[in-house]
């Protein structure tokens, strides 16, 4: 659908700075100037607390982030859905094109976080967060005294008043900037969804493909579908793949699967249908996440002696690939 954008980014557990094990996934929604979020969380507790959720953006090397709700923790899990707007968050000059991620911290200070921008390290701690406060402007400290000199007195305002006048001190250029970040968006959903890609690509063969990448890469050891053939390739070789897939580079479930396992697949079954995959074990909770990201099909690794039928109806905990078929 023409101005809509989504992606799932996942959450991880962080302890002494240290990037621990994946607890829970985000999926986030943009659709025209409004921002869905759900988060949920698993594994974590055995007790009840409550966890602060935040959107973040990088600030001189530490995290400046925006409140946007609490998160109740029941026995180890917790669920979130709000809806806001894209452009303002939460009253700020801030919009979703402007943050970095999500950053979740509980009562005592364990904290949770999950970044989809790529960006210098950051160090994930307590000290190392702020939550984000306005800018109150020399001229405006200047005109609220009344040009008064230091040392006359002048009558005091309230906090909520001193946030009302910084944000009306914003200028309409942070707005003008997020609606156009925002147009962008849509203008290449609307590019990506509705103008057939074949316009924009040059022609090529599968076949040629097919050969160099047989030539430069090497053969792994066959799947259960016997007919099925297959080589390895990095992430950076899918600059050889045609064009319109290149996009594929910032799949963020392709990227968690090379970096686990190194490697990418690409190959093509029996029936000459052709695929790209992501190694990975069969699990229920990942299939769930594989189809998200547009990986719906598994193909189990060979076993010696094993048909192919018994490898397709029990391949829980098999070794294989994610796989998304291409050119159908």
């Amino acid at each position: 659908m023409a101005g809509m954008k989504r992606f799932v980014t996942y959450i991880y557990a962080y302890e002494e700075r240290k990037k621990g094990n994946n607890i829970g996934f985000a999926k986030v929604e943009i659709r025209g100037a409004e921002l869905g979020m759900e988060i949920h969380i698993r594994g974590v507790y055995a007790t009840q607390t409550d966890c602060a959720v935040y959107l973040f953006r990088e600030a001189s090397g530490d995290m400046e982030g925006v409140q946007i709700g609490e998160m109740r923790l029941v026995n180890g899990a917790g669920d979130f859905r709000m809806i806001l707007n894209a452009v303002r968050l939460k009253d700020t000059p801030l919009g979703i094109g402007d943050m970095e991620g999500i950053f979740l911290r509980t009562g005592d200070d364990r904290i949770f976080m999950s970044r989809w921008k790529e960006g210098a390290p950051l160090t994930v701690d307590g000290e190392h967060f702020r939550e984000w406060q306005p800018v109150i402007r020399q001229e405006q400290t200047t005109e609220r005294s009344g040009g008064q000199q230091p040392g006359v007195d002048v009558p005091s305002r309230t906090a909520a008043q001193d946030i009302a006048g910084a944000q009306e001190g914003e200028t309409a250029a942070d707005a003008r900037e997020q609606e156009a970040t925002l147009q962008s968006a849509k203008d290449e959903n609307v590019q990506a969804t509705e103008i057939p890609m074949r316009n924009f690509f040059p022609d090529y063969s599968w076949e040629e493909i097919w050969e160099k990448l047989c030539a430069d890469h090497s053969v792994l050891a066959p799947l259960a579908d016997r007919e099925a053939r297959c080589i390895q390739i990095e992430l950076k070789d899918l600059k050889e793949l045609p064009k319109k897939y290149w996009y594929l580079g910032n799949n963020s479930f392709l990227l968690h699967g090379f970096f686990n396992y190194r490697y990418l697949v690409v190959g093509k079954t029996g029936e000459e249908r052709w695929f790209l995959g992501v190694p990975g074990i069969y699990q229920r909770q990942e299939r769930v996440m594989a189809a998200i990201f547009g990986f719906p099909e598994f193909l189990a690794a060979a076993v010696p002696g094993e048909n192919v039928e018994a490898a397709e109806n029990e391949p829980v905990n098999r070794f294989g690939c994610w796989c998304r078929y291409i050119e159908e």
